[in-house]
């Protein structure tokens, strides 16, 4: 009997050992794949991130747009949340990279984190950006925008109490049902600015430009004393489109701004189209300054007006250049164009391939400035899609 006990211990004692060496297998098994597991979501991660910077950019696109993904509490499948790295990562590249698709992409993106609380996005190219998560409320509570660029951004639903604009410029900006109580908007620049349905109560407009009339009557001491929700935009009835382009042209270059000019005026629009004989005698800058400010656009033409030979361009200086047959435009492209960029109205540059300095520059480059060559057929002019985005921001 003694035996039997004895034997049926042994064989317990058997099966305890062996459930507890498969459960401790079974653990460290499990431990080993979840490293794994964190250690291949990392790489993935990481991953991304290097396709952000190749010269591949269809990758590039890819990666900016499966980049959202990291934006999702991935804490309880026992993954790393990445969430903060991921605007981390989205802010520095916006810090640096261009006006460009793959710009608008990854700034579309940070209405994915849907919490933005006090993050850095200072000096960040948010041009054009959508920050609108049509699911949810995009909290930005105390978020740093100190000079970020928001030229023709939409922000809607968002809830920013304590949000810093400070000296942020949003030109064209369109901000819908979004609350902003105790935002700091000194130093801004405001215009073309649209407000609707949105909560200002206490935010701090000191020193701000352009600030809308509606904003601007309830302001005690630069602070926006009014209760629950304000709409408030710049009213402007001018529907004229401004011409920067030569006095003298070729027959060939004349009927190419004319065709332009007969596009717009299909479309309502007064255009004012300088030539020699009704160009000003005297008052040249006064009147100049006095059509653009009536203008709600312009188009700069660079055409071909003077050819240097041989030039040496800021000669003793490490970024010298030796210029051979170098084409320059009409000086007064510089200049309207700055008035036109002061006022901060939309500009179409309509180039020769052979004109790529000043205002030219391929470098250059903002959301509410398109670029067309005058090469393109001008008789296509509706599908050209540089010439509707920009129509589309008059």
């Amino acid at each position: 009997m003694e035996l039997n006990n004895f034997l049926q211990l042994i064989a317990i004692l058997g099966v305890i050992s062996a459930v507890v060496y498969g459960a401790i297998h079974f653990i460290h098994d499990l431990s080993i794949r979840k490293a794994k597991a964190k250690e291949d979501f990392l790489k993935s991660f990481d991953t991304l991130v290097a396709q952000l910077t190749s010269d591949n950019k269809t990758a590039q696109l890819s990666a900016a747009i499966l980049l959202r993904r990291y934006f999702k509490d991935t804490s309880k499948r026992g993954q790393i949340d990445l969430k903060t790295e991921t605007v981390n990562v989205i802010s520095s590249l916006l810090k640096t990279l261009p006006s460009s698709v793959l710009q608008k992409t990854l700034a579309d993106g940070l209405a994915y984190a849907v919490d933005l609380t006090k993050c850095d996005l200072q000096k960040t190219n948010l041009q054009d950006v959508l920050l609108d998560n049509k699911y949810q409320q995009v909290i930005m509570d105390e978020t740093d925008l100190f000079l970020a660029d928001l030229s023709y951004a939409n922000l809607e639903g968002i809830k920013g109490h304590g949000i810093i604009f400070y000296r942020s410029i949003l030109f064209c900006a369109r901000i819908k049902n979004s609350d902003f109580t105790n935002a700091n908007f000194r130093g801004a620049d405001l215009t073309g600015v649209s407000f609707k349905k949105c909560t200002l109560k206490g935010a701090d407009f000191t020193d701000a430009l352009n600030v809308p009339s509606a904003i601007a009557e309830s302001l005690e001491n630069g602070i926006f004393t009014v209760e629950g929700e304000v709409s408030a935009k710049h009213e402007s009835k001018d529907k004229a489109i401004f011409f920067s382009m030569p006095g003298i042209m070729s027959k060939e270059e004349e009927l190419m701004t004319k065709d332009y000019k007969k596009t717009l005026e299909s479309y309502g629009y007064e255009v004012i189209y300088y030539k020699t004989d009704t160009y000003p005698r005297f008052g040249q800058f006064n009147r100049v300054r006095h059509d653009i400010m009536r203008s709600v656009g312009m188009i700069a033409f660079g055409l071909k007006q003077l050819n240097i030979h041989k030039a040496s361009y800021r000669p003793s200086t490490q970024n010298e250049e030796k210029w051979d047959g170098k084409w320059l435009p009409t000086p007064w492209n510089e200049i309207e164009v700055g008035m036109g960029l002061m006022k901060g109205m939309p500009i179409l540059l309509v180039h020769d391939p052979d004109i790529s300095t000043g205002v030219f520059d391929s470098n250059l480059s903002e959301c509410f400035v398109a670029k067309i060559s005058t090469n393109e057929d001008n008789r296509k002019l509706e599908q050209n899609k540089a010439f509707d985005e920009w129509l589309s921001k008059l």
